[in-house]
């Protein structure tokens, strides 16, 4: 995984991180508009002291989190990527950007965040028992009362269709899988979390989002 990511940042990591070619400007606004969406979708605020990113590549969306979190702490398993984050986002003092080791949430302490957010990452990995592992780390990390927003895919089709398109998308790092809700939904359950809410059953962009359960400690 992290090799093949590294080889994508190097080849054009903007391009990778949003397949519709944008640039400039209008690239880093897909950020905002992205979370946005999650936001009006899901029916939350994506704030907090200490916000999770899985997946931040660039950092098109860490810049927006940076702007509603104290401390946001943005993971890629890709070394490559975060350099690119970095160079694209030295005005963000507040951020740590952690090379992740692709199955844990290992460098964030238990009970540490107010947020969680993942977004074209988990339908990227190949093995679903990954995406559910990250499932129980986020149960993990939030405080009680914390809130977790992802996108997961939900529909097999996408992940067994025959490409018609160059051989680094036929790659199992960028095919996939899709997630069963159903699995989901028992491992939030047994990690602490409650599903609190689920848009687009059934198609590649399935967005979730969780709440840890407990007493809000602040």
């Amino acid at each position: 995984m992290s090799e093949y990511w590294d080889e994508r940042a190097a080849e054009d990591a903007l391009l990778y991180v949003d397949d519709r070619g944008w640039r400039g400007e209008r690239f880093w606004r897909g950020g905002e508009e992205a979370l946005a969406t999650f936001e009006a979708q899901l029916g939350f605020s994506a704030r907090g002291e200490t916000i999770v990113e899985i997946g931040c590549g660039v950092g098109r969306i860490t810049r927006v989190l940076a702007e509603r979190a104290a401390h946001v702490v943005a993971l890629d398993v890709s070394a490559e990527m975060l350099a690119h984050a970095r160079e694209h986002n030295p005005q963000l003092p507040n951020v740590d950007w952690v090379l992740g080791d692709g199955l844990t949430l290992a460098d964030v302490p238990d009970a540490e965040a107010d947020g969680v957010f993942s977004h074209v990452v988990f339908q990227h990995i190949p093995d679903p028992a990954i995406t559910l592992g990250y499932v129980a780390e986020i149960g993990r990390v939030l405080r009680p009362g914390g809130w977790a927003a992802f996108q997961v895919s939900n529909d097999p089709r996408v992940h067994r269709r025959r490409l018609r398109v160059p051989r680094v998308t036929r790659h199992p790092a960028w095919r996939g899988s899709h997630v069963e809700l159903a699995a989901l939904r028992e491992t939030a359950d047994a990690a602490g979390l409650a599903v609190e809410r689920v848009v687009g059953e059934g198609s590649q962009f399935c967005l979730v989002r969780l709440s840890a359960r407990g007493q809000a400690t602040r």
